[in-house]
């Protein structure tokens, strides 16, 4: 009997974990988010894997992109930056901080994606 109350007891903690490991926290956000600190600039996230950089109403380059855990990778861009690029990010549900994998100084042949993703918050604003 004792065997039977601790085998559900099992269960029903499994399931609660599991339940607490599948949170859409655990997602990469998508959405739109403004840099902090830059007025009308920034980066959106769309669902299908591409993204795009604006600043007020115009795009100024598009790319894909594809996460893996808390890893960011740049796949693709239309900016001419060699791809793929690889930063850790971390999402607090409001700020979007990335930070590059490796020596950002590797990537100081594009500028703007170094200005962009080297130790940088974004703010979800929709």
């Amino acid at each position: 009997m004792k065997s039977k109350f601790f085998l559900a007891g099992l269960l029903l903690l499994s399931i609660i974990l599991a339940a607490c490991g599948s949170s859409d926290s655990s997602r990469f956000p998508t959405g739109k988010f403004v840099k902090s600190g830059s007025g009308n600039y920034g980066l959106i996230f769309n669902e299908d894997g591409t993204f795009s950089v604006f600043s007020g109403g115009m795009t100024l380059l598009n790319g894909t992109y594809s996460v893996d855990g808390d890893i960011f990778t740049e796949e693709s861009n239309t900016g001419g930056c060699v791809s793929p690029m690889k930063f850790k990010y971390t999402f607090d549900e409001t700020n979007l901080t990335f930070n590059y994998i490796g020596n950002p100084e590797d990537d100081n042949a594009c500028d703007g994606r170094k200005a962009d993703f080297n130790n940088q918050t974004y703010t979800l604003t929709q």
